[in-house]
């Protein structure tokens, strides 16, 4: 839980010995305040509180085992990790601490951290290898500067995937060491109980990780863990080479070596009895010891259990002895006798605990209700939180369990966490075949159906709106004190709000309309939200939701229900928003919910929640998209886009130089892979997954671990571009295209050539393998399609027919199909076998440059310079829809391999998710056809005007968002608007090299001023209205009178294109920007005395609208500003895809801003409002040019 299991910003001292030195993990001093913010789970540490009470192996015992450990940690040529696993209960926890205690004390130890089921941040991998590295920074003082470095250079790598922080955190900085003295140095991480780490791909990745140890060169890295032998885990072993791990098998020691063990450690606990109680020097007996050594069975567990029981001072030594020693239990289960000893316990403190016997029904009730909970918790809870969950008196919880210090580690300050001595005791008491007496067992399904209902009944009492009191619809949840969060949510709503639906998943619980779960969404569940946000959890969000879907998918009963279809809305909403939300927890109420769907449920039901200074909110589309979400991280456009095999991340490759990983279910970002030197083409996933390829600009040929981020080889041999990369279905082949002409083969695993395909005459752009590996297909600009053998490199025949350049093909998955892609703006069908048309796809406004089969192979999906994504079905070759989204040229698309989604790559530097089978067309506002340049509002406000690349103005009424008509005639892009100040005249500017005026009341033509020689940028009026200035790329502004058209002169003072003009409000300087980056006043005299101007600074800065600097409304990828115009309060957005968005505003209710932002600026502060001008325009212009 990110408020209890503290992270190091926290402050949260904890002593901890190396060599008998203490360090605080947390008391960071002020020099590195990078360190200060490093994520750390609470507990991780062999000697952290929560192992204070654990033991560690005594003198005599695993002798030959501990050497062996030592013995391996000092090799040299050693295997970089040593596994030692278990059965449960062998011991292997108590070996761990104790060799992790003797590295500490040599100075060898770096880290450890000591899994626990449960555990909450012991319990998964989320903070382990950030763990890791806050320990090393006090192990390692020499790594501190490098760890610092990588956060700093990496701001974001606390939320990144565990394989760039294994990378950036742990790799790098240990690689970077230069220190001589480290050269022949030791340095061990202890990693315990492997097995409670949740997650079976997070345990082989790790492992996966881990085996790099053996490539840090400036110190030897050793790497010991422990665990039960459970299937993932040897798999991951397994998949490493054999030489990166030494093995041990703690329950093949033979039985009478563990005996003796047993024994003295029976015999070391038992003195300690026999001298607090001053027991006979007998006591008690050889006999006894040897018979509790039998009972055992090989198992540390049983006898720790025992001494426990014996020694609790609540009970009378012998008695407790006795009990143990009662009648064998007669069975063949391996663990009977352990099974018998925990039942003689829970009898014995439960049952006969209870010396009145009078309320043995409330007892067994009481028992269920909190010994059952305790054992299938998902994290551990402090006793005060666990009765407040439990909705239960304090007093009472803590008389239940203080009869069971033998099984539960029951601290005394109930503000400590509770928690299992050892995950036998859990197994034993949710196993009906073990736990033979029926006041004990714990049933499990209705132990978490309890739990699922204590967790609705606690969130229901605690959420509502803005819980930690932020007010500021733009306050960031990094600005939120982690005390405050913690008091506004205290660690049972925490839990609730994590784990209510994990329990609902293993209980018998039916969902239908209007049942608690309906009844709670339905009133909290952006509340819900936003306590997410606020303890960063909005990615387990974004996984709860859908496993609640998922959950009502799997009852056919739900098909037409409410709840069913408010879920849906549910997952759409936050993977639409998560980003935002993830950030700025208010923005659940303004953006979140003003930018969704009109009809979508979560829309409906909290509309009343909205933030109401939102007074007429935006137009939006009718109902969902079929694009899922944004994906954004990468600083250029997008050039190409793969699912892995297993659907589990997704990779992007961009102009930015690097290929960027997702995990598509939450869109997440897993981590950004750099070594290209020039733009990234394209990439792809081997069919097993372990290998990624990306193509580049820089001619070479790249391979990665895609799980860890490692770099895997560079491919050289192409003499131009390399732009397109693809794994044979059989993994033996890696085919690359280049602007050399040729196709190339590799063998992936060694990187060597296997051959070069020559015969297309111009550059060869794409590549494709058939489903059965004999064919390979490329498509190139000498309009054609090339089939090949890749193993002999033969030729098998040229496709014709296209009559512009080929950017890609693909097969079908059954092999029977080919599609290409061509900028004759079609995609052919063909039969690979004949070489036969199966027909041409038309549709596109633009080039089609990629095309993409779902593996189902019921559809084709095509991306265009168009913009758009088309789906086809290539059976009948009908269109399927169209998806519109993006800004810029969508360059490629990939289904994932569940054809359940499609992925888009865009010049608008974002990778666009979609729902491939809705296909359902967007609610757009009707307006112009390209992109929107430039608006300007009327000084009565009553009209809005826009200027559009498709060669029009059009008119709108911003109260209504209603169109008022369509001015035509200019013969380029019209790149600028303005209204005269009396609103009687409306100037445009346009690449044609001309200004228009209109009368806006009727839309008619009042003249066309001509005599700029080049694209015209901008118009604007002089205050008084009887001067028009229009500034233009042939290097002049040109002075007009408006009512006559006639020119009033021309001023030359500029080198450049201008692209901007202003008359300051006095009417006394004229003010132009042009592309050498200035801003030059030029002295033009007219009439006034106006010396400032009220400004109220509403404006909009990249993904945000804001009030001066406060940000207050954050704008979704499809709401951001292409240009925009400010009157009052109302804010016009116009937009690439060619709509305008009206958005006004109750400047007074905004919390905490107001007046404060309603200030007077001096007209020489027009100077810097114009650089500002010059920028927009700027960016606009290279977007032409």
């Amino acid at each position: 839980m990110g408020d209890y299991n503290h992270s190091m910003r926290n402050q949260f001292e904890r002593s901890n010995l190396y060599g008998g030195q203490s360090f605080i993990i947390g008391g960071v001093d002020s020099q590195d305040s990078h360190l200060s913010n490093v994520p750390y789970a609470d507990g991780a540490a062999f000697n952290s509180r929560l192992q204070d009470h654990e033991s560690q192996c005594l003198p005599d015992t695993r002798v030959d085992l501990l050497q062996q450990i030592v013995t391996w940690s000092n090799d040299p040529s050693g295997a970089c990790i040593f596994w030692l696993n278990g059965a449960a209960g062998t011991g292997k926890s108590t070996i761990a601490r104790t060799v992790a205690r003797t590295w500490a004390n040599q100075k060898q130890l770096g880290a450890s951290f000591f899994f626990s089921k449960g555990g909450g941040d012991l319990g998964h991998a989320t903070k382990f290898f950030t763990s890791l590295a806050a320990q090393l920074v006090y192990t390692l003082p020499s790594i501190r500067t490098h760890i610092s470095r990588a956060i700093e250079e990496n701001p974001d790598i606390f939320q990144r995937g565990l394989g760039e922080q294994w990378k950036y955190l742990i790799f790098q900085p240990l690689s970077n060491l230069k220190e001589i003295s480290l050269q022949s140095s030791v340095l061990v991480f202890v990693i315990d109980a492997l097995d409670e780490c949740e997650g079976q791909d997070d345990t082989r990745l790790m492992l996966r990780l881990l085996a790099e140890a053996k490539n840090v060169i400036a110190i030897r890295l050793r790497i010991f863990i422990t665990s039960r032998p459970e299937t993932p885990i040897r798999f991951g072993f397994r998949t490493m080479p054999a030489s990166a791990h030494q093995d041990f098998i703690l329950h093949n020691i033979s039985l009478p070596i563990i005996e003796h063990d047993i024994s003295i450690f029976l015999k070391c606990e038992l003195q300690k009895v026999q001298e607090e109680n001053c027991l006979t020097e007998e006591w008690p007996g050889a006999n006894v010891i040897k018979l509790l050594c039998q009972r055992a069975r090989g198992l540390f567990i049983y006898a720790s259990t025992a001494c426990r029981f014996i020694k609790d001072p609540l009970w009378d030594s012998d008695e407790s002895l006795s009990l143990i020693l009662k009648d064998a239990y007669v069975g063949q289960s391996p663990t009977r006798d352990l099974d018998e000893m925990y039942t003689r316990i829970l009898i014995h403190t439960m049952i006969l605990g209870d010396r009145h016997k009078r309320n043995l029904g409330r007892l067994n009730d009481e028992f269920g209700r909190i010994v059952g909970s305790i054992v299938i918790l998902f994290d551990i809870l402090p006793l005060t939180a666990l009765a407040k969950l439990l909705d239960m008196p304090v007093k009472t919880v803590g008389v239940r369990l203080r009869c069971l210090h033998s099984v539960l580690d029951i601290p005394e300050n109930q503000e400590f966490p509770v928690r299992l001595l050892h995950p036998s005791f859990r197994d034993f008491l949710l196993d009906q075949e073990r736990c033979l007496d029926p006041q004990f067992f714990v049933h499990e399904e209705k132990a978490h159906e309890h739990l699922f209902v204590c967790c609705l009944k606690v969130m229901s009492k605690h959420l509502h709106r803005d819980m930690c009191n932020l007010r500021r619809s733009g306050a960031r949840i990094n600005e939120v004190k982690d005390d405050e969060i913690k008091n506004c949510l205290p660690h049972d709503v925490q839990y609730a709000c994590l784990y209510w639906v994990n329990h609902l998943q293993r209980s018998s619980v039916e969902l239908c309309d209007n049942d608690r779960v309906h009844i709670f969404l339905s009133a909290h569940f952006l509340h819900w939200l936003e306590a997410l946000s606020l303890i960063g959890k909005i990615s387990d969000g974004v996984l709860i939701v859908k496993a609640l879907e998922s959950t009502l998918l799997c009852n056919p009963e739900s098909a037409n229900s409410d709840l069913r279809m408010m879920m849906y809305d549910a997952k759409r909403f936050v993977l639409l928003n998560r980003s935002i939300m993830e950030a700025v927890p208010l923005q659940i109420y303004s953006s979140a919910l003003v930018f969704s769907p009109g009809m979508n449920r979560i829309r409906c039901r909290f509309w009343g929640q909205a933030a109401q200074w939102i007074k007429n909110k935006p137009a939006v589309q009718k109902d969902w998209d079929p694009a899922l979400q944004s994906l954004e991280g990468h600083s250029k456009g997008v050039s190409a886009v793969a699912f892995s095999p297993d659907g589990q991340r997704l990779a992007s490759a961009s102009l930015d130089r690097t290929v960027r990983l997702w995990n598509p279910s939450t869109g997440g970002s897993c981590g950004a892979l750099e070594g290209h030197s020039d733009v990234v083409t394209a990439v792809a996933f081997s069919p097993d997954g372990l290998l990624l390829a990306s193509a580049s600009l820089d001619r070479t040929v790249r391979l990665w671990d895609p799980s860890t981020g490692a770099s895997r080889g560079t491919l050289e041999g192409h003499s131009d571009y390399v732009y397109a990369v693809a794994f044979s279905p059989d993994g033996q082949l890696l085919a690359s295209a280049s602007f050399d002409r040729t196709v190339r083969l590799w063998d992936p695993s060694t990187g060597a050539s296997r051959g070069t395909l020559e015969g297309h005459s111009d550059y060869v752009k794409a590549v494709a393998f058939s489903p059965d590996s004999q064919r390979l297909a490329s498509a190139s600009f000498d309009r054609t399609v090339r089939l090949w053998d890749p193993l002999t490199g033969a030729s098998r025949g040229t496709l014709e027919g296209h009559s512009d350049y080929v950017y890609a093909v693909a097969f079908s998955q059954d092999g029977q199909l080919l599609a290409s892609a061509s900028g004759d703006r079609t995609v052919r069908l063909w039969d690979p076998s004949t070489g036969g048309s199966r027909g041409t796809l038309r549709g596109h406004s633009d080039y089609v440059r990629a095309v993409a089969f779902s593996p189902d192979g019921q559809l084709l999906a095509s991306a265009s310079s168009d913009r758009t994504v088309r789906l086809w079905d290539p059976s009948t070759r009908a269109s399927r829809g169209t998806l519109e989204g993006h800004s810029s040229p969508a360059y490629a698309v990939a289904f994932s391999p569940d054809s359940q989604l499609l992925a888009s790559a865009s010049g608008d530097r974002t990778v666009r998710l979609w729902d491939p089978s809705t296909g359902a067309s967007r609610g757009t506002l009707e307006g112009h056809s390209g992109y929107v340049r430039a608006v300007a509002f009327s000084p009565d406000g009553q009209r809005l005007a826009s200027a559009s690349d498709d060669r029009t103005v059009r008119l709108w009424d911003p109260s209504t968002g209603a169109s008022r008509g369509t001015l035509e005639g200019h013969s380029g892009y019209v790149y600028a608007v303005e209204f005269s100040p009396d609103g009687q005249l409306l100037a445009s500017a346009s690449f044609d090299r001309t200004v228009r005026l209109w009368d806006p009341s009727t839309g008619a033509s009042r003249g066309t001023l001509e005599g700029h020689s080049d694209y015209v940028y901008a118009v604007a009026f002089s205050q008084d209205g009887q001067l028009l200035a229009s500034a233009s790329g042939d290097r002049t502004v040109r002075l007009w009178d408006p009512s006559t058209g006639a020119s009033r002169g021309t001023l030359e003072a500029h080198s450049g294109y201008i692209t901007a003009v202003a008359f300051s409000p006095d009417g006394q300087l004229l003010a132009s920007a042009f592309d050498d980056r200035t801003v030059k006043p030029l002295t033009y005299r007219e009439s006034g005395s106006q010396s400032t101007t009220s400004l109220c600074l509403l404006n909009v800065n990249g993904h945000w609208l804001r009030l001066g600097t406060e940000n207050i409304l954050w704008l979704p990828p499809d709401y951001r500003a292409q240009c925009q115009s400010v009157r009052h309060n109302t804010v016009a957005i116009g937009h690439t895809s060619g709509r305008v968005t009206f958005i006004e505003l109750d400047l007074d209710i905004i919390p905490h801003v107001g007046e404060s932002f309603r200030i007077q600026l001096p007209t020489e502060g027009l100077t810097k409002m114009q650089h500002q001008i010059y920028d927009e325009h700027r960016l606009a212009l290279s977007d032409d040019r």
